[in-house]
């Protein structure tokens, strides 16, 4: 057995099961993503920032919140932050969907 650690750290290190430093779920994974918007009548872009699981559940707390502020808002941009590069990407998604937010 290893001396360099007192017995009591020795114990306790040799005996911890490995499960407890396993990988993460990447569904589990958490993003923050920035919707750019026009408020109606307006010619200023405004933004909101989410942390969600995915583009959708995004769109839909931003669809919540306007409801809620009672605004009506057009949507022109999602972007996704990608903490790896330090920069914002654009959510390929919206690209695919119709965005149909509060009208």
């Amino acid at each position: 057995m290893n001396n360099f650690y007192p017995f009591h750290l020795r114990s306790h290190f040799f005996h911890t099961p490995l499960v407890i430093m396993g990988k993460k779920n990447p569904e589990d994974e958490v993003f923050e993503f920035r919707i750019k918007f026009y408020h109606s009548g307006s010619d200023f872009i405004n933004q909101r920032h989410f942390m969600a699981l995915n583009h959708s559940a995004a769109l839909e707390m931003f669809e919540f919140a306007s409801r809620k502020d009672s605004i009506e808002v057009e949507v022109i941009g999602l972007d996704r932050w990608n903490r790896w590069a330090n920069r914002w990407e654009p959510s390929e998604e919206l690209v695919d969907e119709e965005v149909g937010i509060v009208s």
